[in-house]
């Protein structure tokens, strides 16, 4: 790749992070220091960023130079970007996952269609997201592991980071506006979580008085889904809503998100968040992947009444063992 083409895709990085083009000035010229019109001259092509301009912009918008650097040498080699943050108290909307979740939703509600589909092997942030309790208890799980502390911060002292509050209206309303939603559910999601929760008492992280509290919105999250499931469609958008069972394991979360304009594709990385990469091979492969699972999996959501009670009465059974 040669320079102006680093260029060119270094511009475009920074269009994907901030779409409409006199903010992307503003800030450029904000955060460089600089006159609005040199501004728009880095942004042209018709002055090349240096290298310490494109240092600082990359790492105020979480743009990876590797990614671009070798982006067209190796198709054989698709990039994923992990980032993570050292404490649960940085997971918020102002860091880069979920602010980069909130920003590219925005984008892709431009267009005429998008569609998002998970395979999952744990309940996502996406779902768990707009329920407090079951939030915290994630923020928990993060901790417990993230932390670099003797000792574990228990479930009460767990505080949600208020920019973390602020945003879950934002995302849960963007999460509707996408215009077809599919999420493929390993059958013992729910057990697993609530194995994690007994553990979490185990090593008393959580008191059984915490556990009455998150007991009774997991059965509140557990209902919400089902009446989700046996609309097929958000009722405040009327767009579609699909839930399938998987009848295979699956070993890992992954998902896709697409609309005519763009794409981009997502694997698991520590609860709340998932390395992303929008590498066109990349996007082919998990979006084949999880089209093919949908061949070993039960639809229950507006069809599949049968199968859909059975299913969440065998949630609700995993959950009465809290």
């Amino acid at each position: 790749m040669n320079d102006c083409d680093m260029n060119k895709a270094f511009s475009s990085a920074l269009e994907k992070k901030i779409p409409k083009k006199t903010v992307l000035a503003d800030f450029v010229a904000t955060t460089l220091c600089m006159e609005k019109e040199t501004a728009y001259r880095r942004l042209r092509g018709e002055v090349p960023f240096t290298l310490r301009e494109t240092s600082i912009l990359a790492l105020k918008l979480n743009i990876s130079l590797d990614e671009i650097i070798v982006q067209g040498e190796n198709d054989s080699c698709n990039k994923l970007l992990m980032r993570l943050p050292k404490s649960y108290l940085n997971v918020d909307k102002k860091s880069p996952i979920i602010h980069d979740a909130i920003a590219y939703l925005e984008t892709l509600m431009e267009d005429s269609y998008s569609e998002f589909a998970m395979a999952l092997s744990g309940i996502p942030f996406t779902l768990f997201f707009p329920y407090r309790l079951l939030s915290r208890f994630m923020l928990l799980k993060y901790a417990h592991h993230a932390d670099n502390s003797l000792t574990s911060t228990p479930y009460d002292r767990i505080v949600e980071p208020n920019e973390l509050i602020d945003c879950r209206n934002d995302l849960e309303c963007l999460l509707k506006e996408i215009t077809e939603t599919y999420y493929i559910w390993d059958r013992n999601i729910v057990k697993t979580l609530v194995d994690d929760i007994k553990y979490a008492k185990s090593i008393r992280l959580i008191t059984d008085e915490d556990i009455v509290g998150l007991k009774k919105e997991l059965y509140r999250f557990l209902n919400d889904l089902e009446s989700l499931a046996s609309r097929g469609r958000y009722e405040e958008t009327g767009n579609k809503f699909e839930l399938y069972i998987s009848d295979a394991h699956i070993d890992i979360s992954y998902a896709y998100i697409s609309s005519p304009e763009r794409h981009a594709s997502m694997l698991s990385s520590f609860i709340f968040y998932m390395m992303m990469s929008e590498d066109a091979n990349a996007f082919a492969q998990v979006n084949h992947w999880i089209k093919s699972l949908k061949r070993y999996s039960t639809l229950i959501s507006g069809i599949g009444e049968r199968e859909r009670i059975l299913f969440f009465d065998q949630q609700r059974e995993a959950v009465d063992a809290l």
